[in-house]
């Protein structure tokens, strides 16, 4: 029987008879199993409300470490429930587990995995449980942690590594679905997609998978089961090119509708011409995720306009502010913070009648529209945050309700 690799997430491990329910899971499944863990739910927000509480700036280092220390919880504990059952099991920390990482301190990118304990505590018969969300730095071995949602991608990461069957990533969710289901009432679980509408999904806000995970697995074409840890529905599979996938013929067609709040949009104005792909590149590189908006011809140069989370503002203003001094560019402007609505699909083209009509749509059920972009596969709006449901429910109504 083909290996598996089983990631549990902190809704799933929330108390002990949910780390009880997810050990009896992993007891009952045909094959070996190398079980991946989150920390228990509100785990890791208490530990950053600690670190705030003693220090506005905390160390980096310091914070991995105190970060740290949720999943090592998860893992022993879900350890012990397994041998409670009889199942032997060994947990396992980023070291143990060969996770190693570029060595960026609260956002790390996982280089390479060196699974070879692992594999050989699957060969004697034991479920290894492995910390996410963490690993190794490649140079100087310290501690690191991945960005939000790192647990997937390090289940994904060894999924590929030990060239298991499949990742399965169970959730408090039945799946992957249209929208939001705590939002949109007629949102429909899907039951596949592929790597590269999951990608635009996460992208948009989805959050039932880790953007990098998705890029990861595509990458090397893990498959990825998304299920829900408390019953045995079917899920969602997550794959290249999924049979009941729509065809990419150039037709516009819509797969579902994301969205995210919190964001700030931010404007660079009179940008050199000549350093506009420096600061583009720049962008790209910082650890937090910026989604680029549009850039404009002006008088005096070019404007460029792009939104990322609030909680980075300040990591984007230090870059800018060096771009400045260089004189890449002057002054920037920052919105209030708003919400971004992306509609994930194919076919999407600035000129379709269908993009036409979105804004339009929008605005007679009273969202203002400030931004539109429209990418190959996915569109996205940005607006005041208190209008962001109607808007995901008025876009799904329009393009994914069927009749």
């Amino acid at each position: 029987m083909d290996l598996v690799i089983q990631k549990y997430g902190g809704t799933s491990l929330g108390d002990v008879d949910k780390i009880g329910h997810v050990a009896k899971r992993i007891a009952a499944a045909p094959g070996p199993v190398v079980a991946v863990v989150s920390a228990m739910g509100g785990t890791t927000d208490a530990m950053l409300g600690l670190a705030r509480e003693l220090t506005d700036n905390p160390h980096a280092r310091e914070l991995d470490l105190l970060l740290s220390t949720g999943e090592q919880a998860s893992a022993a504990a879900l350890a012990m429930a397994l041998h409670e059952l009889g199942v032997p099991a060994r947990s396992f920390n980023a070291r143990d587990g060969g996770i190693v990482t570029d060595g960026v301190h609260g956002c790390a990118n996982i280089v390479t995995v060196r699974p070879g304990l692992i594999r050989e505590c699957v060969e004697t018969g034991y479920v290894p449980v492995v910390t996410g969300f963490q690993g190794i730095a490649a140079g100087s071995g310290e501690l690191t942690t991945l960005s939000r949602g790192g647990s997937d991608t390090t289940a994904v990461a060894l999924a590929a590594a030990l060239r298991a069957e499949a990742c399965e990533i169970f959730t408090d969710v039945e799946g992957v679905f249209t929208a939001d289901p705590r939002h949109v009432a007629d949102a429909r679980k899907l039951d596949r997609l592929s790597y590269e509408d999951m990608a635009e999904l996460a992208a948009g806000g989805a959050g039932v998978l880790a953007h990098s995970s998705v890029e990861l697995a595509g990458a090397h074409r893990v498959p990825v089961h998304v299920r829900s840890s408390t019953t045995d529905g079917t899920g969602t599979w997550v794959t290249s090119d999924p049979p009941d996938d729509p065809p990419d013929d150039g037709r516009f067609a819509a797969v579902g509708v994301a969205h995210r709040t919190g964001r700030l949009r931010c404007r660079v104005d009179r940008v050199d011409p000549a350093a506009l792909t420096t600061i583009a590149a720049a962008l790209a590189e910082l650890p937090a995720p910026v989604d680029v908006l549009d850039h404009l011809a002006a008088g005096t140069g070019y404007s460029l306009r792009f939104t990322v989370d609030a909680a980075d503002r300040d990591q984007v203003e230090e870059l800018l502010a060096g771009l400045r001094a260089g004189g890449a560019c002057a002054g920037c402007h920052w919105s209030p913070p708003m919400g971004m609505v992306s509609l994930v699909g194919r076919g999407f083209r600035p000129h379709h009648p269908q993009v036409r009509l979105l804004p339009d749509t929008l605005r007679s059920c009273g969202v203002r529209v400030r931004d539109l972009t429209v990418r190959p596969r996915r569109i996205s709006v940005t607006c005041a945050e208190p209008d962001v449901l109607t808007a995901v429910t008025r876009l799904h109504g329009l393009f994914l309700t069927p009749g």
